[in-house]
């Protein structure tokens, strides 16, 4: 039963080791790689939302027993934390990407914010003003 579970939980952590490296981009298209003030809110931001993340980590029941069940409760535990942290994050305006689509995502999204300004600036336009009709004019 031992090597079962090593067994598992070798094949768990390599599905780990080869997944791709990941990052988050700003839904509004915008970079913060050379503007400090959006530096200095994904800072914020992420620590936030790392707390958030930390804290459904720690809520629920722990298994406390070993083997292959606490293994998978465990995981279970850390990708329902993961998915806390990400929600989190969508919230405050940002998309977690592979980080080779990074660039391609990110340019996506401005055109979708750009595309979105242009419609909400449509609507909140006044509505162009029609011509009365003359008023009939009373026979005699």
């Amino acid at each position: 039963m031992c090597k079962i579970a090593i067994a598992a939980l070798c094949v768990a952590l390599g599905g780990c080791a080869a997944a791709p490296k990941m990052g988050w981009v700003r839904v509004d298209g915008q970079s913060s790689r050379d503007n400090p003030v959006l530096q200095t809110q994904f800072e914020v931001d992420r620590t936030a939302c790392l707390g958030e993340r930390n804290k459904a980590a720690l809520s629920g029941v722990t298994v406390a027993g070993g083997g292959l069940a606490g293994a998978i409760a465990a995981q279970e535990r850390t990708n329902a934390a993961d998915t806390v942290g990400q929600g989190c994050m969508a919230e405050k305006g940002y998309l977690l990407v592979r980080e080779d689509e990074a660039d391609a995502k990110r340019a996506e999204l401005a055109r979708v914010a750009e595309l979105k300004k242009q419609q909400e600036a449509a609507s909140a336009a006044p509505a162009p003003k029609q011509k009365k009709p003359a008023a009939a004019k009373p026979s005699t």
